[in-house]
């Protein structure tokens, strides 16, 4: 019955992201994989958004709110249709060559997403993290709404669970465990393995931007089935949802770059602040994208450039603000490493950086964790090396460059010893930088095709 009630929950997910979806994105029509992943991904963080919101202003999860949330949405739908803005599911009429090869890599990896589940949903929840940090705020948000500020977030005694954690992961967990009327860890895990799935989708639909079907598929395969994937997917945490909205974020800040498309900057401003609202380091990550944005309209001259990065940065701000304002009473519990990145202390542990440097590339080839991908996009990106010459792979460089330099940059400051942090940190930082990595190799390998095999700037409204 837990399995069951927590499935209506995401069709519930689903719907809101899909009324928001139709609400943005001028698109008649989408490929259904393009339409279902893209609605999934943008209903998860916003129905996370809402239940927080809902729990400030003194409305703890309930089924009432959860049906007021598919009513509106599904009002929403009605009233797009009327005016025509409803986005209606197009699928592949035309076929494609290696039809056979196609079929066998969505057998592989629907194998791996399904072995995912099993391990998902057949164990009880037994990540430290998740245990500890996730899934007791989800607990409390369950029962209690944030006005007022329950003792939990100011009671010292609890502060292994790191007091000033975003609450998008524990808002979503919770409004399940209200969906199935009870707090059931294990059914629990669903939103879990749910988001972690969607980082598949929203890597596919960046791939087919700029490849055909066949290789799109080959990539996304392998993402699916990177070990790392297993261990993460499930569990309970945030590193996979954090990996899933970055992706998100990536693919429309690089679409945005190339086509200046308002839709695409509006959805890589969603997604960056559904990424700031998953994990602390999210913040950063958004931060990161408005400058590159702001960077690339400077450089290429547009007209206006500081109002597209004025939009996105005046939309992070709004959808966090009450996150932001509301944690500052907040006592941190944790390492606060965003205190410490300051200019004195930076320059005092820059010297770590040669040792931190090296270890993390290292790691890159830890084949038990990643295959050959970080690998391949070496390889990749020397065999296709036309494509640095094309603004959104060159914004997606300097996007992941920063990202790992900020973790870099981390563990310059943190006050644990380096060699033992890495060990058991390093994989889930450098999954949430994998969507990128999967991005660039699928674009540079583009670049090695004909024009007339891979035409730059399709439309991806029509594609699976």
């Amino acid at each position: 019955m837990a399995y069951a009630s927590g499935g209506i929950y995401l069709l519930l997910i689903l719907l809101v992201g899909y009324a928001l979806l139709s609400l943005i994105h001028p698109a008649k029509r989408m490929g259904v994989v393009h339409l279902t992943g893209l609605a999934a991904a943008l209903g998860t963080g916003a129905m996370g958004l809402l239940l927080f919101w809902a729990s400030l202003l003194g409305f703890a999860p309930s089924r009432a709110l959860l049906a007021t949330l598919g009513s509106v949405a599904a009002t929403g739908l009605v009233l797009l249709e009327q005016r025509g803005r409803r986005i209606e599911v197009q699928f592949q009429t035309d076929p494609e060559p290696h039809g056979g090869w196609q079929t066998a890599l969505l057998a592989v990896m629907g194998a791996g997403l399904g072995l995912m589940a099993l391990g998902a949903l057949l164990t009880p929840l037994h990540e430290w993290d998740a245990l500890a940090i996730w899934g007791l705020k989800a607990k409390v948000l369950t029962h209690q709404a944030l006005r007022p500020v329950p003792a939990y977030f100011h009671d010292l005694t609890l502060s292994y669970s790191h007091l000033n954690y975003p609450l998008l992961v524990p808002c979503l967990t919770a409004g399940a465990y209200t969906a199935m009327g009870t707090v059931d860890d294990q059914a629990g895990k669903m939103v879990s393995l749910f988001s972690g799935w969607l980082v598949v989708p929203l890597v596919y639909t960046g791939l087919r931007w700029k490849l055909p079907r066949l290789p799109a598929i080959a990539l996304s395969a392998i993402l699916a089935l990177l070990p790392v994937m297993f261990r993460y997917a499930g569990v309970g945490c945030a590193d996979l949802p954090l990996a899933m909205f970055y992706a998100g974020s990536v693919v429309f800040t690089a679409k945005w770059i190339d086509e200046q498309q308002r839709h695409d900057l509006l959805l890589a401003m969603l997604f960056s602040a559904f990424a700031a609202f998953t994990k602390n380091e999210g913040l950063a990550l958004a931060l990161i994208n408005g400058l590159v944005i702001l960077g690339f309209g400077l450089w290429r001259g547009q007209r206006r450039p500081w109002s597209s990065s004025l939009v996105f940065f005046a939309g992070v701000l709004a959808l966090t603000a009450a996150w932001l304002v509301w944690r500052r009473g907040l006592p941190h519990t944790d390492e606060d490493y965003g205190s410490k990145l300051s200019p004195a202390i930076l320059a005092a542990n820059l010297f770590k950086l040669g040792e931190i440097i090296p270890v993390m590339l290292i790691q890159t080839g830890a084949f038990r964790s990643w295959g050959l991908v970080w690998l391949l996009l070496g390889a990749m990106t020397l065999l296709g090396w036309r494509a640095l010459a094309r603004p959104h792979v060159q914004a997606v460089w300097i996007l992941l460059i920063l990202h790992l330099l900020m973790y870099a940059l981390i563990y310059c400051v943190t006050p644990w010893d380096f060699f033992t942090l890495v060990v058991i940190t390093i994989d889930r930082l450098l999954l949430h930088a994998v969507p990128a990595v999967l991005l660039l190799i699928g674009w540079h390998w583009a670049s090695l095709a004909s024009k007339d095999c891979f035409p730059a700037n399709r439309s991806l409204d029509s594609r699976r």
